[in-house]
């Protein structure tokens, strides 16, 4: 194992194995919690350590605030995700209590959505986040921004409870966890472009290739294998962006008439805000998307000058300084394209 992970990936196992030891002992079971507006990272850190824990003999779910988008259908996770509807109080799993908490790539129940509530009735729970936070509230929590994804942290927890309990690694991290977590490799560092890439990142993506983690099946339907709505609205997209400052950032306004033309879903212009990013001269990229439920969403993306975490959380968002994204409850999707302009034309 990476040096790099050793103390927190150690200790979180530790921990992993004390809390399925009580769930077995109070016939228990445990959520898995992961933030709104989901991506390959949180739902492969989230679906893995509830696989891993499953391998424990412990029931485990994930907490998903949203619909598993199309393109991660691949992983095979239905049987794993829980769907709250945010009035519960208490929830069963499998016929035992949910009893314990776990949240990944998060740490905060404001960033979970309907899962919020839930989340919050388990302070102490344990965490494994790579995003950069100011508050740690116990020790149970694992936060480590050198890690270039959730998954890559959550790869060495399952390494580290394997060697603790003297079994092969793949008993621990089975093919379906291993999916998983390349899923989350992946999606972080752009498959392998984004500067979070390390020497450690490409080790760790070389040992769960062994352990069934595919990667062309993984890159395949998640960046390119696209639905024929999904295609159209995509293009339609990139096509009316337009560029400001000089050329150094690039804006997608997509409104709720044009995914009702093509018919298309929330999640069906992931691409964009990429695409738009890669266009020479560009050092942000930002896409707005109105939802279904009439929100509007904020995706971001900065080369090497701008930070995107920092402008993220002025519209109550967050993430990296390279990706973050943002949701506003009510608002309109132009005023919000206006703010905007106005504040990154001071600070590009």
């Amino acid at each position: 194992m990476n040096k790099m992970y050793e103390e927190g990936a150690y200790r979180t196992a530790g921990n992993i194995l004390d809390l399925a030891q009580r769930m077995k002992d109070t016939d228990g079971a445990v959520l898995v919690f992961i933030h709104k507006s989901v991506d390959g990272d949180c739902v492969g850190s989230g679906c893995a350590t509830a696989q891993i824990l499953r391998r424990l003999g412990v029931t485990a779910f994930v907490a998903m605030p949203e619909a598993l988008p199309f393109s991660m259908g691949f992983l095979d996770v239905d049987d794993i995700l829980y769907y709250p509807d945010g009035t519960e109080t208490e929830v069963y799993l499998d016929g035992k209590k949910y009893s314990a908490a776990i949240s990944v790539d998060c740490t905060e129940g404001n960033r979970m959505g309907c899962c919020g509530a839930l989340y919050e009735m388990f302070p102490d729970s344990i965490t494994m986040d790579h995003h950069e936070i100011t508050r740690l509230a116990t020790d149970l929590k694992w936060i480590m921004p050198q890690s270039s994804s959730a998954c890559e942290m959550v790869y060495h927890m399952g390494v580290a409870v394997a060697e603790m309990l003297k079994l092969p690694v793949e008993e621990i991290i089975d093919r379906r966890a291993a999916r998983c977590i390349m899923a989350g490799v992946v999606t972080d560092t752009g498959r392998f472009t984004y500067s979070n890439t390390k020497p450690e990142t490409l080790a760790v993506a070389g040992e769960v290739m062994k352990l069934g983690g595919d990667i062309s099946e993984v890159c395949y339907n998640l960046f390119d294998r696209k639905k024929v709505p999904e295609f159209y609205l995509s293009n339609s997209a990139c096509v009316d962006a337009k560029l400001y400052f000089g050329g150094k950032m690039a804006m997608s306004v997509v409104t709720r008439d044009m995914f009702l033309k093509y018919d298309a879903a929330d999640d069906d212009i992931a691409d964009v805000v990429s695409r738009l990013r890669d266009i020479n001269g560009v050092e942000l990229a930002v896409v707005l998307r109105e939802t279904e439920d009439g929100k509007i969403r904020g995706n971001l993306r900065s080369k090497s000058s701008f930070d995107c975490s920092s402008f993220a959380e002025e519209f109550s968002g967050g993430g990296h300084k390279r990706a973050a994204g943002f949701t506003v409850e009510n608002g309109n999707i132009n005023d919000i394209a206006g703010q905007i302009l106005d504040r990154v034309e001071t600070l590009l």
